[in-house]
């Protein structure tokens, strides 16, 4: 990664992150308010599921040509599905953003993405680094696309844009814990080979 100037330790961490490409030629379309509050962020980051729905019914019309019983079964268990969503409270939400393997810092992140993506886009992160506090959402800036061996995968690395030191504090004190869970796990292993001072 080109991200060299980092002045905070990185670590390569599974983490809950949810991600949305902003394509450049619509970032002014969509700017992100200060201070977004969680009905906007559900809203905001739910849009994706509401992708998924759409292909999801388009698809049900398709197998609806062939199979009509396996359309009405798949559709069934998308209207529970439909229901079980709108079910669950923001808290409850939010323990729905996905893990994913990042590689994080109080700067800057770096992870995996499938979708077309140029330098001059945006991304916007939503982030629940520790499950007591609230999430952090910000928009970041592309530094870095490296196609990765196989399919049309790219390793994205970012730097914020504007992340509030309330923010980046929760991404250190996450990166710190996990060092020292790292250090920890180091340390049994060593003792646990036989390879302690005793």
């Amino acid at each position: 990664m080109k991200i060299g100037q980092r002045s905070y330790f990185r670590i390569d961490v599974m983490m809950r992150c949810s991600y949305r490409v902003i394509p450049a030629s619509e970032i002014e379309q969509n700017p992100l308010p200060d201070g977004a509050d969680s009905n906007f962020i559900e809203n905001y980051m739910m849009q994706d599921l509401i992708t998924l729905d759409k292909h999801i019914n388009d698809a049900i019309v398709q197998i609806n040509e062939r199979s009509s019983l396996l359309a009405n079964a798949i559709n069934s268990i998308n209207t529970k599905l439909n229901f079980l969503m709108e079910t669950l409270n923001s808290e409850q939400m939010m323990k729905a953003i996905p893990q994913r393997l990042v590689n994080l810092s109080g700067n800057g992140i770096a992870f995996d993405i499938e979708e077309k993506i140029d330098l001059d886009d945006k991304v916007d992160l939503l982030m629940q680094p520790l499950n007591s506090q609230s999430p952090i959402l910000v928009r970041a800036s592309v530094v870095n696309i490296q196609p990765k061996e196989f399919g049309a995968i790219n390793r994205v690395a970012m730097t914020y844009d504007g992340l509030k030191e309330e923010d980046r504090r929760k991404l250190i004190f996450f990166i710190q814990s996990k060092e020292i869970e790292l250090a920890q796990a180091s340390k049994s292993a060593k003792t646990g080979d036989g390879l302690s001072d005793y």
